[in-house]
C-alpha cells in the first residue's frame, strides 16, 4: 500500500500543509480543540462526514439563497477513473458515495476500485476546490471503501493524518506531508482492525464480509469506530465499539455491544446466546460531543436472534470518550423483527425549554420515530410511551409485546394506509395493485406489524424506511432538523412466522420486464419495465420532512423526486438513499433520489428552487464551503447505488457555484 503518483508539491498544497499549524497548536490544547465544536466554523472547511463531530450537516454560509439559487452553474467535475455504464450496482464495497473534506483550502476524497477495470487502484486524491484539479494522489494496494474519509490535524510531534478503512478490516493513517502511510501507526500505518472482535471459533472465515463502511470518528487523539461484520449469524465478528491511539494505533477501549459475562446486561442473553454473537454494531456515523467529552454510537439489529429484548441492539449508546464506560443507553427497537437498524448518525442540538437551552442529541431510524434525549442525562425531552404493538395470530411468533413511541412530533413517514388510497398513476397499476390487494386479503399492520397466518398483511416503513443511509440536518438558528424519508409498505404473504425479518416474500415472476411483477423491496408494486416500478402505497414515495426540534412539531413535508420516464402531473417522490444539507442561507441541498438530480429546497417552505441532472444518481451527503476566490461552492458525488431504476453507476464528483 506504498505506491504513489510521482508529482511536485504545488503551491497550493505547500499553503495547505502550511496552515495546518494552527489546527496542530489547536489539537495540541485539547481545551481549544473542543471549544468551539460547531459555532466558531466560517464555511470555509467542511472537516468531518457531517460537517462537525456533532453532524449537524449545516453550514454558516450565506451566499446562495432561495432567491439566486436558481443561476446555479456547474463549476467543475471530478473524474476518478471508474467509469460509466448502465450494468447496475458494483457491490457495496465499490459504491462511490463519498462526502468529501475541505481542510486549509484543500479538498480531499477517497476513491474505490472497479472491479471491471483491474488496472484501476483505490486514492487518497487531494483536488483544488476551485477547480477540480488534481494536486496529488496516492494510490493504495487495497480497496477503501467509497463513504469518505477523517481528518486528524496533528499535534506537536506528529503532522496531519488521513484516516481511512480498507477491505477485509483495515484502518490506516497517511501521513499528510509526507504522503505515506504513517510508520509509526500500528504495523506500517495499519492497524487489523478484524484482529480482537474475532474467537479461534471465527478465526479468518468472516474477514472477506467485514469492513468498516464510514468514516470514522475522532475525539482528540482517539480514533473511534464501529465496523460491518456482516449480515449473517452467529459465529462472527463482535459488533464492539472500540477506540485507538491515532499516533501509535494502540487500542485504548473497547465497548461491547453484546455485553459480555460480568457486564452490565449481560443477564438479558440466555445461556450462551452472547457467544460470538455478530450485528449489533454501528455500522453507520458515529457523532461526538466534544465539549463534554461523550460518543454517541447509534447500534443495529442483531445477526440472529435472542430470547431477550436484544440489549444494546438498535440502541443509542452514551459513552465516555475516553474510556468507552457506558453513560447511558435508550433502545428505539426492543427485539428488531422488521430490519430497522440505525442508518442515520445521531445529530447533535438545541432543546429549548421555556427561557433554558438544554444540550440534546436527536436520532431517527428507519422505523421514522424521532428520539431527543438529554445529551448528559440521557432524559427523554420529548415524553415517550411503551405502547403495545400488533400481535401474529402464529403462536410461534416472538415479537416483544411494546415498543417506545415518543408522544411528538409522531412518525416521520407513513405508518398506514386503506384501499382506497391505492394510487392511479396509470388504469394498469390501479387495476394491479387492487386485485393484489384483493386477492391477498390484506390487512394493514401498520407500524410494527407482524405477518398473519390467515392473510396477507401490509405493514410501514418497509425494510428500506423511513429514513435511511445518509443524514438529516439541523441548523441551530431556526431549530429546524430536517430529514429525508421514503413511504413504502412491506408486504408479507399469508403464513407463519418465519426466522428473519418476518416472514417470505412473494415468489418472483419470470421474466424481468414482464407487466404487473410485484417485485421490489417493498413487495408490494406494480412493475411498468425492467428499471420501473410503481409502489402500491400512496405517494409522495418521497419526502423531505421538516421538524421544530423544541416543539416537537412537524413544519412541513416536500415531495421528494420524480419517477423518470413516468408522464404524469402527480408529485411522486422517489426512493432515495443519501443524505441532506442546510445552510444559514436558507437553503436544503440534496441528491439522494434515483433520478439522477441534484435539487435545493428552501428550508422555510419545503419550495424546490432548483436542479440539475447529474451523469448518474448522487447517493451521497452534498458539502458547500467558500472557496479562496470568494465564491459559495456545493459539491456532491453522483455515482449511482442500488436504487430501482437506477441502474448506471459512474464516477463524478460534480462542483457548481454561482456565476
Amino acid at each position: 500500500m506504498n505506491k504513489q503518483e510521482e508529482r511536485p508539491m504545488t503551491k497550493s498544497a505547500l499553503k495547505g500543509v502550511g496552515a495546518s499549524l494552527a489546527l496542530i497548536l489547536m489539537a495540541a490544547s485539547p481545551a481549544l480543540a473542543q471549544s468551539g465544536a460547531q459555532s466558531t466554523d466560517d464555511g470555509r472547511t467542511w472537516r468531518s462526514y457531517g460537517q462537525n463531530p456533532g453532524s449537524t450537516n449545516f453550514s454558516p454560509l450565506t451566499q446562495i439563497t432561495p432567491e439566486n439559487v436558481g443561476g446555479l452553474q456547474r463549476a467543475w467535475t471530478f473524474r476518478y477513473g471508474g467509469g460509466t455504464d448502465d450494468e447496475g450496482d458494483r457491490g457495496l464495497d465499490y459504491r462511490w458515495e463519498v462526502t468529501p473534506l475541505v481542510i486549509d483550502g484543500v479538498m480531499y476524497v477517497s476513491t474505490p476500485t472497479n472491479p471491471n477495470i483491474l488496472e484501476l487502484k483505490s486514492t487518497i486524491t487531494a483536488l483544488e476546490p476551485e477547480t477540480g484539479k488534481v494536486l496529488w494522489k496516492w494510490e493504495s494496494e487495497r480497496n477503501i471503501h467509497g463513504r469518505g474519509i477523517a481528518w486528524w490535524p496533528g499535534d506537536a510531534t506528529h503532522g496531519p493524518r488521513i484516516i481511512f478503512a480498507t477491505d477485509k478490516g483495515y484502518l490506516a493513517a497517511l501521513d499528510v506531508r509526507t504522503r505515506q502511510l504513517a510508520a509509526d501507526f500500528g504495523q506500517g500505518g495499519l492497524i487489523d482492525a478484524y484482529v480482537g472482535v474475532v474467537s479461534e471459533v471465527v478465526g479468518e472465515s468472516r474477514r472477506d464480509t467485514f469492513t468498516i463502511p464510514n468514516p470514522v470518528a475522532l475525539y482528540d487523539n482517539l480514533i473511534i469506530t464501529g465496523a460491518r461484520p456482516g449480515e449473517m449469524g452467529p459465529p462472527g465478528p463482535r459488533g464492539d465499539v472500540r477506540a485507538w491511539d491515532v499516533r501509535t494505533g494502540e487500542l485504548v477501549w473497547a465497548f461491547h455491544t453484546v455485553p459480555q459475562p460480568g457486564e452490565a446486561n449481560h443477564e438479558t442473553y440466555s445461556g450462551d446466546e452472547w457467544k460470538d454473537r455478530s450485528g449489533a454494531n454501528v455500522w453507520s456515523t458515529i457523532t461526538i460531543d466534544e465539549e463534554n467529552g461523550v460518543v454517541f454510537a447509534p447500534v443495529g439489529d442483531l445477526n440472529g436472534r435472542a430470547a431477550g429484548s436484544e440489549l444494546y441492539a438498535n440502541s443509542l449508546l452514551a459513552l465516555d470518550a475516553r474510556t468507552g464506560a457506558l453513560k447511558w443507553h435508550h433502545q428505539v427497537t426492543h427485539k428488531d423483527l422488521w430490519d430497522w437498524d440505525m442508518p442515520t448518525p445521531p445529530v447533535l442540538v438545541e432543546f429549548r425549554q421555556g427561557d433554558r437551552t438544554i444540550p440534546a442529541v436527536a436520532l431517527t431510524g428507519k422505523q421514522s420515530l424521532l428520539f431527543v434525549y438529554d445529551r448528559l442525562t440521557g432524559r427523554p425531552l420529548h415524553e415517550i410511551e411503551e405502547r403495545p404493538t400488533p400481535r401474529s395470530d402464529d403462536p410461534k411468533d416472538d415479537a416483544w409485546p411494546t415498543q417506545p413511541f415518543p408522544v411528538r412530533p409522531g412518525p416521520l413517514a407513513r405508518v398506514t394506509m386503506t384501499r382506497d388510497e391505492i394510487p392511479n398513476i396509470t388504469p394498469e397499476q390501479h387495476a394491479y395493485c387492487t386485485a393484489f390487494w384483493d386477492e391477498n386479503n390484506i390487512e394493514v399492520t401498520g407500524l410494527y406489524g407482524r405477518p398473519l397466518m390467515t392473510r396477507g398483511t401490509l405493514s410501514f416503513p418497509s425494510t428500506l424506511g423511513g429514513p435511511n443511509w445518509g443524514g438529516p440536518s439541523y441548523d441551530p438558528n431556526s431549530d429546524v432538523f430536517i430529514v429525508n424519508v421514503q413511504n413504502m409498505g412491506q408486504f408479507r404473504p399469508a403464513g407463519p412466522v418465519t426466522p428473519g425479518f418476518g416472514g417470505p416474500r412473494p415468489p418472483r415472476r419470470r421474466g424481468a420486464a414482464e407487466p404487473g411483477a410485484p417485485i421490489t423491496q417493498s413487495g408490494f408494486a406494480y412493475r411498468i419495465d425492467a428499471d420501473t416500478m410503481l409502489p402500491c402505497t400512496p405517494t409522495p414515495w418521497g419526502e423531505l420532512v421538516a421538524v421544530d426540534i423544541s416543539k416537537g412539531e412537524i413544519l412541513w413535508r416536500a415531495p421528494l423526486g420524480t419517477i423518470p420516464g413516468l408522464k404524469t402531473d402527480v408529485a411522486t417522490g422517489a426512493r432515495n438513499l443519501g443524505g441532506n444539507i442546510q445552510t444559514a442561507g436558507g437553503l436544503v441541498f440534496i441528491g439522494a433520489t434515483n433520478d439522477r438530480t441534484f435539487r435545493a429546497y428552501d428550508a422555510r417552505t419545503g419550495e424546490e428552487k432548483w436542479s440539475v441532472e447529474l451523469d448518474a444518481s448522487a447517493h451521497s451527503t452534498p458539502i458547500t464551503y467558500m472557496g479562496k476566490d470568494g465564491k459559495q461552492y456545493v459539491v456532491v458525488t453522483g455515482a449511482g447505488g442500488t436504487a430501482v431504476g437506477a441502474p448506471r453507476m459512474s464516477d463524478t464528483l460534480n462542483a457548481f457555484v454561482l456565476p
